[in-house]
């Protein structure tokens, strides 16, 4: 599911799909094209056509009759439909290694995302810089949030704490948490959580090398 621009109508298949499209949309653009058929796609993707037609169907791509998507098109309806055009300012909670790796990583902007802040409890981490990002003490986060009128939280921190700072961060009116702490946080409704459990992807990998 898409963090930032969920939508009703669309499944969650589909919005994970899009930026696999994107990839290759973007990819297309460089070489001049300006239109692509589905079955080409479904070479690039390894999907069926009838999937990928439907998939952007659903967010309104442009095509032309018998000629394929409209590439430039495309990429505009994509990139307005997942939010990439806007840039999303959040913050990071959990300057530990995962967060720091999360602070380093450059391209989250490309993808509608800005780290603006960090946030974590240890004395050595804050009042320092971390891949240019400024690290503040947790008990900072309530006024910083009010302040920068920040909507979304990266959740990077041991299971035992997520829920109590999740509570904090609700409070402050964050509407949005991107969350790699190995626990389900609970939530009100209105707020999106989107969980990302390294530990299942392993399994899943782990069982499907085994499978081989």
């Amino acid at each position: 599911m898409s963090l930032f621009h969920p939508h009703k109508d669309i499944s969650t298949q589909t919005i994970r799909r899009l930026p696999q499209y994107l990839r290759v949309f973007y990819r297309l653009h460089g070489y001049g094209r300006e239109l692509v058929s589905s079955t080409v796609l479904a070479q690039e993707t390894h999907l069926l056509p009838v999937v990928i037609k439907k998939d952007l169907q659903a967010v309104g791509a442009p095509s032309k009759l018998r000629a394929g998507f409209k590439v430039a098109g495309t990429i505009q309806v994509i990139e307005k439909f997942l939010g990439w055009n806007n840039l999303n300012k959040a913050f990071l909670v959990g300057v530990g290694h995962l967060g720091a790796a999360l602070l380093g990583f450059t391209g989250f902007k490309n993808h509608g995302l800005e780290i603006v802040a960090a946030f974590d409890t240890s004395p050595e981490k804050v009042g320092q810089q971390v891949h240019g990002i400024a690290v503040y003490h947790t008990a900072q986060l309530t006024s910083l949030i009010a302040q920068e009128n920040l909507k979304i939280a990266v959740l990077a921190v041991p299971a035992a704490s997520a829920q109590g700072i999740t509570d904090t961060l609700l409070a402050a009116g964050i509407k949005a948490i991107w969350n790699f702490a190995p626990v389900r946080l609970e939530v009100p409704d209105g707020v999106v959580v989107q969980q990302e459990d390294i530990s299942s992807g392993l399994a899943e990998l782990c069982a499907k090398l085994k499978s081989r």
